[in-house]
Parts: C-alpha cells; structure tokens; sequence
C-alpha cells in the first residue's frame, strides 16, 4: 500500500535485523538517576567513548546494520534521478511486553531523570544537571528516540498499544497554562521530531524545554519572546517550529518562530554555545493580503521550511546559506512555468503577476493543511501537498532549485464520487488534514455524510495516489473511523483534527482536541484502531512534528506519537504496528484462500455506524472483547488514578440488561481474582499483593458505574463481581492473621490454617511446595470451601489432641484459632460489602427471578457458624470450669432457649422467661472476668498460649462477632429463600428465631451484655431485648424501655405486652405511664380479645377502658368477662360493673340507642342467672342443714370440703327420689356433678342449668319456722323450686342469642319433657275415668304441674308461643340423642378438670349408660301420650289462654300495653294453640 508505481527505485539496501536486548519498562524505570557533578566536557567524552565501546562490543551483523546506515545518510548528498519505488517491507521485532533496545552507553544506563527532578528544572535556562540519554541520529525514528528515553508511567496498556506518561510540564510552563485562559487565549504547542524538546507558545512568549534526559541537554526553561509583539492584542497564536541543531548536537535545539503577520524569527540553539534566548535572526515575509494570516509551517528539509497563510500563499524558509552558516530568508512560491531562481522570482512576485495566485479557488476556501511528501528526482528537492477546503495542490520545494507547481486538483469532487461509487447515493464531503506516507501516497483526513451513514458525520481516512509524479492523484481507499467525536470539527484552528503519519506509515493518528485514534492501515481495511480519550481539563496541545527527512531505511516495529496534554505534560501513544500487520497478514492469507478471483478492493471495508464509545460491534464476540478491553484498561490504569488524563468510559446500546457488558464484566474480575491477568504483577510482598488485587477488583464495578452502566448489570451479575473483591478483601485479611500467627509458638494451632490449606489443596488434586502462599496468589476463589473444609475436620483433631493434658490445651488453642480464622474471612467479606453497598446495589433492587446465591449465605457457611457458637461456648464453660469459679457458676446458673431439662422434658421457658422485675446477676458489663486482685495474679500474661484466663477471655470475645456473622446469615440466607419462593424459608425462619435469642443470652452469664444489648438492636430482636432489660438492669428498666419504645415504636411496645402477657404480670401490663404506650395498649388487648374472645384480656382488659374513659368498651368486656367467669361471685362482681359502665355511658351520651339497650338487656339476663344459681345454692344447703336437724354455720360455702362432699351427696339425694337415682342413674350422676358445682359457687352454663334445675323430682318446701333462713329467703327459695321448669325455660329463652340451633331445641325437649313426665298421667287418665263433671275436670287439670308451668309460662313470664313451647309428641329425645351423648356430655366426662368445671373422668360405658337414661324417658313419655297426654295438654292449654284473655281484658287493663295482647290472646286460645270444635268434641267424649 506504501509503495508508488509510478517511479523505480533507485537504490535497494537491505539489512538484516540485528538481535536484540529486551528490557521490559520497569526495569528501564529502575536505571540510576542522572549525577548532577558531571560537566559538560566529561559527558561529551563520556558519549565518545561509549560510541567506541558501543561500536566494538557490537556483532558482526550489528556493525553491518550500523554500517549500512550510515551508508543511507550519506547518500542524501548524492543527486538522485528518479524518485524511490517502495520501500522494503518491514521485519518486525519484539511486542510492546518485550520491547527491544540497542546496547547502552555508560550515559544510556543513567538515562532516566526522576519526575520530580524535572519538575523542579528551573526557568530560563538555570542548569541542574544533564539527561544523559543517547539520541538516534536524523535517519533515526521517533520510536527509537523515545525507547532511548525511556517509557515512563503506563497510562493505559492494551493487547497492542500503549500510552506512556514521558514527562510533566515544568513549573514555568504549569504557571503559564495556570495564567491563562485556553479558551480565550491562543496556544500553540508541540515537539521535535527528533530529540526531546518542546515549546508551548502564546502570542507573546514561547516556552522551551527538554522533556527528556538527552545527553548533554540543560534541564532548564527558555523563554523566547515572540515576533511582532505589537499584535499580541490580537490573540493570534504563533507558528513554531522546533528545528533540530546543526551535525550531532542532540543536546540542543533551534527555535524558528512567525507571527501571524508574517514576522520571522530564528535561534540557532537556545542551550549552548553561542546562543541564547536573546540571539536570533529576523525576516519577514511581506504577506501579499495584509487581511492574511500566518498559520502552518513544515520542515521540508533540513534548515528548510515552508510556511503556509490561511489564503493558501506558501513560502520557503532557509536556515542556513549555502556556506552552512546561519541565515534566515525567505520568499513567496510561485506558479511560474520556468525554473526561476533568486531575484527574478522574488522581483516578478513584486511586479504582482499571476505566479503570486493562492491556492485557494474561491472566496469561501480556506488553508487546511500543509504536508511534505517524498523526495524527487531533483537534488534536494521534494514534494509539498496543500490542502484547502475544496482542492488539493502539489508543489515540489528545494533548497537549490525553484519551487515548481504541478497540480491542484478539486478533493471535494474525488471524495464524493468515491463515496458515491460505494453507497450508491450523492455523498457530501470535508476535508480536515493532510499527510504523506513513506511511498510517496496521500492521506487525507475526510468527513462523509450521507443517508446510509447516518445523521452524524463518518470520519475517514482516504488514500489518494497518482500514477506519476505531475499527475493529479486518485482515491484509491477509504478508510472508516467507528470513533465520531462528540462536538462538531472545524476546519482550522485547535479544534481541527490532525493527521499524523510516523515514519510515513502504516500507523497513522488521528489527534482531536480531547482523543487520539491510532491506526493501522492494512492492504484493504483498517488492521487495527483504537480510541484513546482525555478528560475535559486535560485538552492536548501539541503533537510532535513530522519525522526527519529522509525515512529510516527499515520501517520500525513500533510506531509513536508524543503529544503534550493540559494537565498531564509530555505523553506517548505507542502502537505495535509488527505484531497488528502480521496478525493481519495471517488474517489475509486465510480469506484470500475462500475469496473470489477478483480479489480485494483497497480500503473496501465495511462501513461502521459512528459511535463515540464501545457498544456498536458487529457481534457478540467482538463486543465482548472490545468490552473486556476498555474494562481492562480502565481498572489497571484509570480507575482511582487522579492524576491520569486519560478518560476511561463506555457506552451500552442494548435495552435493559447488556449481556456483553456483564460477560466482560465479569471476565475481568475473575481473571483478577484467580490472579491469570497479565496485567497484574506479581510481588514478594504478598499482602501488597492482595490488597492490589482487591483495589482492582473492585474497580470493575466502580468503572461500570461511573459510566453509568451500573443498571446494564443484573443484580446476579453485581453479587458476583461484588463475591470476587470480597473473597479478595477476605484473602488479604486471613493472610494478615497467618503473618501474625507465625510469631507464636510451632505447634497445631500456630499451623492450622496452612495444615488446612494443604489439605483442602491436596484433596482436590493440587499439590504445591508451599501449598499456603500457592492458595493465596491462585485459589482465592475458594477461600468459603476451605472454611468448610476446616468445619468437617475440626473435630476430628481435636478429638485426636485430647489424648493428654498438653494436647488438651492445644486441642482448646485449635477451636480458638479456628474462631480467629472464621471471623478474618467473613467479617472481613461483610465489611468490605457493607462498605460498598451503594457501589454494587444488590439489595435496592430486588429481582426475585434472578436472586444469586452469596457465598456467605450457602446453609454450610450457616451450620459453621452456628456450630463455632455453640463450640464457643462449650469452651468457655470447660476452660471456666478449670480455671474461672465465679464464671462457671453463672453459666450452670443460665438455662438458655433450647436448653433441654433433665427435671421436665417438656419444660419450654428458660431462666431468663421468668424475670419481670429482677435482674439476673450477671458479670460487670466491663467483661472483667478476673475482677479481684488474686485473679489479675493468676492471668499472668495476656497470651493465650500461656495462660488459660486470657484463653478464656479471648473465647468470650469471639463470641460476638461469630453471633453477628451468624445472624448476618440467617438474614440473607432467609431473604434469598423469601425471594425466590423456596419451600424451606419458613424452617428457616423457625431456626433462626431459636438461635438468636439463644445466642443473645449467652453474652448475659459471660458478662457481655452490652454486646447483646448492640446485637438485638442492629437485628431488631424485640423480644430478647426486653429480656435483656429485666434481666441485666432491672433498676433503669422504666428508662430503658422508654428509650426502645421512642427508637421501635409500636412493634417494641406489643412485644413488652407480650412479654407481659406470657408472665401474666397484669399489674406491670396495666401500669402504663406514656400516652403513647395507653394507645398502643388498648390496641394490643382489642387485638388479643379478637384472637381468643374468652382470654385474660377479656378479664383484664375493661381496667384499661377505665383507665381512658372508654366505659362503653369498659362495659361490654365486664358483660363477657361475667359471662365467662367460671366462679358465680366473680361473675356476679363483672356483671354490676358492667351496669355500672353502661350507666356511666348513658350519662355521658344522654340518650340511649338500641345497641345500648340491647346490651344491658343482656346483662339483666345474665345476673338473673347468677341470682338464679344463688338460689340453688341457698335452697340446697337448708335442705341438706335442716335434713341434718342443726344450724347452719356462717361460712356455709366451703371448697372441696370433706363435709361439703358429703352434703353435695344428701342435696342431691333429697331433691330426687329413688325410683329416679334407679331408672335414670347415669343422668344423676350428672346432676350430682351439677350439684357440686352450684355448691361450690361454680358458674353454670344455660344447658347445664336446665339440667339443673328440671332434673329434681323431690323438692321438699323449706318452713320459714325451722329453717335456717327468714321467711322472705324461704318463700323464694320455695318459689324457685315451684317454678324451676318454667324458669329453666325462662333462662333458655334469656341465653338464646348465643346458642346453636341444636342445642336449643335439644334443651327445650328436655325441660318439657321432664315437664310431661313430673305428672302421674295414669293415675289423672283413671280417675277421669267415669262419669266426671266438667268442674271436676278442670279442677283436676289445675292440679298438674303441666298446668302450672303452662299458666307461669304464658301469664307470668310471657314466653312467646309457640317459640318455646313442644307438644307432647315433639318432646321426645331420640332425635338429639347423638348430640346430647357424644357432643354434649361424653366429652365433659372424658377431659377431666383441665377446664376447671369440676368434671371427673366417667367409664367408658358412660355413653351407652346415658343412652339408656335417655331411652327411660323416652319411654315413660311415650306410656304418657298413651293415657291421653296429647288431649289433657290441649285442654289445659285452653284453659290457660282463656285464663290469659281474662286478665288481659279492658275489664282488667294492666297497662298501655294490655290492650295489644287482646289480639294474641285469641290466637293463643284458637289458632296458635291449634283448637277447633272438632277437637272439642273429642276431649269431651273421651271425658265421658
């Protein structure tokens, strides 16, 4: 591709490549600085000597090298016929890892001057010292000047670049840019191209200094003033160029300045010698347009130059006269045809002929670049390329000759339509610099915008080449760029890219004002092109100038770019062009295999979309590399380094998550987590090692976020790369504890981590000499299956260390050192992960579908830890028990959770549940287990190896953080599973709950309290905290759970009630003291009654209501606690509080509603009942006092009394005759039970009430005159035992709302049907037998209990009909039989007591035997329908509702409400009751 046909070659030399040296850059950076003593005479003879040295110590094949070097020099003096062909194809040498140098002199060795030595070179030209680093001589190469100056800091390292920090500003050019505003002010700025010099000029002043230690150069500052200094107010930036010293004087330099307006100005050498700062020749160059600007100048030749106006006028500079001294002239090119020389073309430029035309076309055109191209046939000669905005123009310059003008051809026209040949559409194009390659092509920097490129413009390198030296050239290749800068370019000025071309080629650099794009340009695409970017304040300046004339005679394998930057001064952009053009050779040979016979087309390659980053490859693959790539370059030279310029970032295109990026991602981590990177250099030290490691790791995820990606990475993703720096930061922390674990004594313990090691190495089928460190720099990733490891075979040493007394105490060092080793990993994991939790974002953004597993959390890392706390503390009781009485003693004293109990097995409390207002003693929270004189006597010493206290302390100290990694660990763990819907989150959940508070309190016996007081509180355990509070400091209990009910809130506040609740401390619970805790309390017991409706809460909870003025909530849980007392007492106590409450509402609100009413009318009911059973209780005891023919006593109620007993046996012997306790004797015995609970001031329920009371069937009167009671209690007493049927309906009527429907139809068949069998039908059936009068028929119905009942039923209590009333057929129990044996009273006598009612367990025969009972009656009921019960209930009902009717007539009114029962009673009488005259009439003939 470099090579032109159009001319032959006029001399071919070849040369074969010598071997050599490497020597990598940091063993350059090692070379001893510069001596400061040596002079200027020694240094020189010092150099000559080291040339002799160098040239007899060199091969044979060398000195040939060398040889056939100088013989390419001296051809330059030689007229040349015809311009060279190509030129030979380059050998390449070592990559950029092995970097090859040339033999060093003496001075070469000492070559390297420190950057801050640099920094402190003082301004205008102080001298300190020398750098002392040998220069190639002209024919030499850039790359071989800067490797003889050294690479300096890597600022980035690819797979085939570089970039090197060379040097920093001096301090006199740092205030300079610190003075001044770039923006506002023009800066020029650049370097030699040969040698180490560099200038930044503004309009007035022009710095000068050696950026590198070149031999015999003066570390100083030269200060120049500027030419024309009057249009400083114009702001226009000189031109300067940096003319290398006449001969081999590398240690100087010469400074050729113009302004603007055309003013000339030359120093020969500004270092030594003879000049100076203050000694330089002046010219002008007498601009044509006086509106013209000076804006490039180009070395053509040595001492020859040619500078170039915005117009595109050029003019040639001469150095040096013929004679070779220095003179400085100058004169503007002409177009003219002839060769005119001297004064007839500078007169014939005066006269304003055409020859003086610019090479602009048209008004809009402007000067873009200026480049020399390759020698032509004519002596001295060579050729000039002018590029302007629209054409490109040819001269051929010469130092003893003319300048010649050969074309100037339309660019824009060229490009287009090359452009348009390929995309098929019209293709608009702008040029932006020019350059020629070593054959003689030119390169152009173009820009292209058309539909199929896009929106934004598509850079581009074309090629153009011609077929002879005076014809215009064709576009022979495009070249896309994927990197498109991010502002719009300019043709000129700063902001215009710039094409560099070293060594003419084949690496080419694009340099924009914040990036530079290397380049190289293969047979028929771009081999190789990478995009290096400064950050915003770091623009560049300057890049070096072109090489020196003529190129070296062999193409180097490294091409370099110096380039000075803002903040980072002299930088260099290595490119291995060797290793990129042999890989595509390769490349090449293989597609041309596979391709078509036509061939390739030069520069045909695919045209890429611009892109300002990484993120638009063509495939995965690539993507993922070009990824790993800028990943890899930021984490080893970006991330963290303030003082790189370079910016490090990129881009992502995909929607949502980018798997490339993740891929990349994580590439890079675990190639630095498995320490196979060859970016990492491995080190002796190798905690320095590690801790390098873990900052690189780490800055994977800080580059990816400070990019902005961090969202492209699925959580999985992030806690992996976040497990990579953990493991890291834990491998850097255990080997910490192993160099401090060296200093003990040899023994078991001191080894047990590398014994591990070893170990867990040789079982997975690695083994190593020094298997410890070998881990370390390899196997980090496995730093969690070497805990694991440690787990399952710890107890097995320490098993086999128990055998003596000795191995005892090494057998505790072992589980101590163990501990050690746990928490170095994991707490050093958890903190580094805690620290950068924001970084890595795992737990913000929960994704259940994609939840990752930590290492931290895996069930194995969880029994360790678990099991290291429970061996912990095992330890701590053995060792106490030896060596620590007052320790041992609280740890026997404590029954943790789960503790089993040999007295109760079932026992589920611990010591610590039964503390509500004591506190558990416990050690002093200092943890001073050796608190008196004579235990500090017996420690001894502080290491555990020697004394079995401080053993134990350190025991007691672990127990801590292994608890909170613990903990820790549950919690993920549970979260992970929570997340992800697995079936064991919920054991889970139990386990932990068993553990923490287990753990918690075991701190407490070993006097760390106050670490168990910070546990439960990071982890929010509630309940142990309140243990804690009663337990360790009872005395400011009140203070403490203040401040926790102000930090929880609520939750602290239901789990102290709960505390409460469990120890039934009622009077604790309802002594609160915070309005707060009034609110929360009143909420807690609503929410405990609405869970169980019958529990304390329902007892205590109305003295809270009281306590708020809630008397309408006060009143209804007195009625339910009434109503579910089991004591009659108490239940009648509830009751009246609770009218009492009701009361109090009413007063409050003013009225009443009907929920009020409907309330207190059940509280009415329930103390009826109570009232009711104090009555029986009343009736029972005088008839058993007056059976027994003395007074009663005082006291007449006693509890499970020997007496009591006994009278429990005669109440319910004489309330029922024989012929009943003998058909009916499984029912009695219920009703003895009855008995003995009415006796015994038990609480009834309504079916046991019934049962109660229509079970008797002797009810003996009690006589006012001999009995034990007054008159008024007899008559009641009498009056309940009438009426107790109709009562027994009352009550069920009463306490219906509550009932089933079962159980109330079963309990009014048997109070009716005990009502049907308490007559004598039979007897009534024969004397009604005859012939019976009407009156004698009524007379004797009157006489039945039925009629009774019926008349206390209807008239007196008002029972509604036919609600609770049966006919004799619908009374029978075999319907209910099932409900009243198995549900009702079966169950009753199989539970025992357990529910207090008093019930004791009966036989199994029990059910059949109260079947049978309940068959007797049955039948007994069924002989009574037999004699008539169905009519003789008819009449009597008849009779009772015409009774009803009379009392309810107008004659009789009882109140407002008599006349509204006129109506009822009818139906009572007629339909409701069911009587008709047919029905009559058959009464009355059976009555005949």
């Amino acid at each position: 591709m470099f090579t032109s046909p159009s001319v032959r070659v006029r001399r071919r030399q070849t040369a074969k490549q010598p071997p050599a040296e490497v020597c990598s850059g940091e063993l350059a950076a090692a070379q001893p600085p510069l001596k400061r003593n040596s002079s200027l005479a020694g240094s020189a003879s010092t150099l000559q000597n080291s040339s002799r040295l160098q040239e007899v110590s060199l091969p044979a094949g060398q000195q040939q090298e060398q040889q056939s070097h100088t013989d390419a020099s001296s051809q330059h003096s030689h007229p040349q016929k015809k311009q060279a062909l190509e030129s030979k194809r380059p050998v390449w040498l070592a990559p950029l890892t092995q970097r090859a140098r040339r033999p060093q002199s003496a001075h070469e060795s000492s070559a390297h001057v420190s950057r801050d030595s640099r920094l402190a070179a003082p301004e205008e030209a102080e001298e300190t010292g020398f750098g002392e680093a040998a220069q190639p001589d002209r024919t030499g190469s850039t790359a071989e000047s800067t490797r003889s100056m050294g690479s300096g800091h890597v600022l980035l390292r690819g797979d085939q670049h570089a970039v090197y920090d060379a040097a920093a500003f001096p301090e006199a050019v740092r205030r300079l840019l610190g003075a001044i505003d770039l923006a506002s002010v023009p800066t020029a700025a650049g370097l030699s191209s040969s040698g180490s010099f560099a200038f930044v000029a503004t309009p007035t002043t022009c710095l000068v200094w050696s950026y590198g230690s070149a031999a015999g150069a003066a570390a100083g500052v030269y200060r120049l003033a500027m030419p024309d200094p009057a249009d400083a107010a114009g702001f226009e930036a000189p031109v300067v160029a940096l003319v290398p010293p006449a001969g081999d004087a590398q240690s100087d330099v010469g400074v050729l300045a113009c302004s603007a307006t055309g003013q000339l100005r030359y120093w020969d050498c500004v270092a030594f010698g003879l000049g100076g700062t203050d000694r330089f020749h002046s010219a002008s160059l007498e601009l044509p347009d006086a509106a013209d600007r000076c804006e490039q100048i180009t070395e053509v030749y040595p001492a020859l130059y040619v500078v170039a106006t915005a117009k595109g006028y050029l003019f040639q500079v001469s150095l040096h006269n013929p004679q070779g001294a220095a003179e400085l002239a100058a004169h503007c090119l002409s177009k003219s045809a002839g060769a005119r020389t001297g004064m007839l073309s500078r007169v014939s430029s005066l006269l304003g002929g055409p020859q003086l035309a610019p090479a602009t076309a048209a008004a809009g055109d402007a000067l873009v670049g200026v480049a020399a191209g390759a020698r032509t046939e004519i002596r001295h000669s060579r050729e000039v390329f002018v590029l302007t905005r629209q054409r490109l123009a040819k001269w051929v310059v010469s130092r003893a000759h003319s300048e010649k003008f050969l074309f100037s051809m339309d660019i824009l026209h060229a490009l287009s339509a090359e452009a348009a040949r390929r995309f098929d559409a019209d293709v608009d194009a702008s040029v932006y610099d020019v350059a020629t390659t070593r054959s003689g092509d030119v390169c152009v920097v173009a820009g292209l915008r058309a539909p199929a490129l896009g929106a934004r413009e598509q850079l581009t390198v074309a090629v153009l080449r011609s077929r002879r030296v005076s014809t215009e050239p064709e576009v022979v290749g495009l070249w896309p760029l994927r990197y498109a800068p991010d502002a719009e370019l300019a043709q000129s000025g700063p902001g215009r890219p710039r094409l560099v071309l070293p060594e003419g080629g084949p690496a080419a650099f694009v340099v924009f004002r914040h990036a530079v794009v290397a380049l190289v340009l293969a047979a028929a695409a771009a081999a190789f092109e990478e995009a290096v970017s400064f950050r915003n304040e770091d623009a560049i300046l300057g890049v070096s100038t072109a090489p020196p004339f003529p190129y070296a005679r062999q193409e180097s394998a490294e091409s370099n770019l110096m380039l000075t930057c803002v903040g980072a001064g002299v930088l260099q952009v290595c490119v291995e062009v060797g290793k990129i053009l042999s890989a595509a050779s390769l490349a090449g040979a293989s597609a041309a295999t596979d391709a078509e016979p036509h061939g390739t087309e030069m520069g045909a390659a695919p045209w890429p979309s611009p892109g300002t980053r990484v993120g638009k490859a063509s495939s995965p693959d690539s993507l993922e590399r070009e990824y790993q790539t800028q990943i890899e370059q930021a984490v080893f030279f970006g991330v963290g380094n303030t003082h790189n310029p370079l910016s490090f970032t990129i881009t992502s295109h995909a929607a949502g998550v980018d798997p490339a990026l993740e891929t990349a991602a994580l590439r890079v981590s675990q190639s630095i987590l498995d320490n196979t990177s060859h970016f990492i250099v491995d080190r002796l030290d190798l905690g320095a090692h590690l801790n390098e490691r873990l900052r690189r790791a780490r800055a994977v995820m800080q580059f990816v976020a400070d990019s902005g990606l961090a969202a492209k990475l699925s959580r999985e993703t992030r806690v992996h790369l976040c497990a990579h720096a953990e493991k890291l930061a834990a491998a850097a922390t255990l080997w910490e504890y192993q160099n401090d674990i060296w200093a003990k004594k040899a023994g078991a313990a001191s080894q047990l981590l590398a014994n591990l090691v070893a170990s867990f190495l040789e079982s997975v089928g690695l083994q190593t000499r020094d298997s410890l460190r070998s881990f370390f720099r390899q196997h980090v990733a496995a730093v969690g299956d070497v805990l694991v490891f440690m787990h399952r075979n710890l107890p097995a040493l320490r098993r086999a260390l128990n055998g003596s007394e000795s191995g005892r105490h090494d057998s505790q060092l072992v589980s101590y050192e163990a501990n050690r080793i746990v928490v170095a990993v994991l707490q050093s994991a958890m903190m580094f992960r805690f620290q950068n939790a924001a970084l890595y974002d795992v737990d913000c953004l929960p994704e259940l579908a994609a939840a990752s597993e930590r290492w931290t959390e895996h069930p194995a890392i969880i029994d360790l830890l678990v099991q290291r706390l429970e061996g912990s503390y095992r330890l701590c009781r053995e060792i106490s028990g030896q060596h620590c009485a007052s320790v041992y003693e609280r740890i026997s004293a404590t029954t943790l959770p789960s503790d089993e109990d040999p007295g109760d097995a079932n026992r589920s409390l611990s010591i610590f549940d039964a503390a509500v207002s004591i506190s558990h003693p416990c050690l002093p929270d200092a943890a001073d287990t050796h608190s008196n004189e004579e235990a500090r006597m017996r420690l001894g010493s502080d290491d555990p190896y020697v004394s079995s206290l401080a053993l134990l302390r350190e025991t007691i100290d672990q127990i801590g953080p292994l608890a909170n990694l613990c903990f820790r660990a549950f919690v993920d763990r549970i979260t992970l599973l929570q997340a992800t819907g697995a079936s064991d989150a919920a054991e889970l959940v139990r386990r932990y709950d068993a553990a923490r508070p287990r753990y918690l309190l075991c701190l407490v016996p070993l006097a760390r309290a106050s670490v168990a007081y910070r546990l439960a509180e990071e982890y929010q355990d509630l309940a142990t905290l309140v243990t804690l509070v009663f337990t360790t400091d009872s005395g400011n209990a009140v203070m403490q759970l203040r401040r926790y009910s102000e930090r929880f809130g609520r939750p602290f506040a239901d789990t102290l009630f709960a505390y409460y609740d469990k120890r039934q401390a009622w009077a604790s619970l309802l002594d609160t003291q915070d309005a707060s805790f009034d609110a929360w309390l009143k909420e807690y017991i609503d929410q405990r009654m609405a869970a169980d409706p019958h529990g304390p809460m329902a007892q205590i909870g109305w003295i809270h209501d009281v306590k708020m003025d809630d008397f309408g909530a006060a009143a209804a849980k007195l009625a339910r606690a009434g109503r579910d007392s089991l004591d009659v007492d108490q239940a009648r106590t509830m009751l009246s509080l609770s009218k009492l409450a009701f009361h109090a509402v009413e007063c409050q609100e003013g009225s009443r509603d009907a929920d009020i009413d409907e309330a207190h009318a059940r509280l009415e009911d329930a103390l009826e009942m109570c009232q009711v059973q104090e009555n029986l209780v009343q009736y029972l005891t005088t008839v058993v006092r007056d059976s027994r023919g003395h007074a009663p006593e005082l006291t007449w109620r006693r509890r499970d009394d020997v007496s009591d007993k006994k009278a429990v046996l005669d109440a319910a012997m004489l309330t029922t005759t024989p012929e009943t306790r003998h058909d009916r004797p499984a029912l009695y015995i219920v009703y003895n039970e009855l008995v003995r609970c009415i006796w015994n001031g038990r609480t009834l329920s309504a079916e046991d009430l019934v049962d109660a009371l229509t079970f008797p069937d002797s009810t003996p009167a009690i006589d006012s005159a001999s009995a034990s009671c007054s008159a008024e209690d007899a008559e009641q007493c009498n009056a309940l035992v009438r009426e107790r049927c109709s009562l027994a309906v009352d009550i069920l009527s009463r306490a219906s709302i509550g009932l089933p429907e079962q159980t109330r139809e079963a309990a009014l068949k048997t109070i009716w049907r005990r009502v049907f069998l308490s007559d004598d039908w039979p007897a009534i059936r024969k004397r009604l037998g005859g012939n019976v009068p009407d009156s004698e028929l009524r007379a004797e119905l009157e006489q039945t209990h039925l009629h009774a009942v019926l008349e206390n039923c209807l008239i007196t209590r008002e029972l509604a009909h036919p609600d609770w009333y049966l006919l004799p057929a619908d009374a029978f129990a075999a319907d209910d039989l099932d409900y009243l044996v198995s549900t009702r009273l079966e169950p009753r006598f199989a539970s025992g007591s357990e529910d207090g009612s008093g019930w004791k367990p009966l036989s199994t025969t029990t059910a059949s035997a109260l079947q049978k009972d309940y068959g007797v009656e049955d039948s007994r009921l069924r002989a009574a329908i037999d004699c008539g019960l169905d009519n003789y209930y008819t009449e009597i009902m008849r009779t009772v509702s015409d009774q009803m009717s009379r009392c309810r007539s107008p004659a009789h009114p009882a109140d407002g409400a008599a006349s509204d029962m006129d109506a009822g009673s009818s139906s009572v009488g007629t339909e409701v009751l069911g009587y008709d005259e047919d029905e009559d009439d058959e009464m009355q003939m059976e009555s005949d």
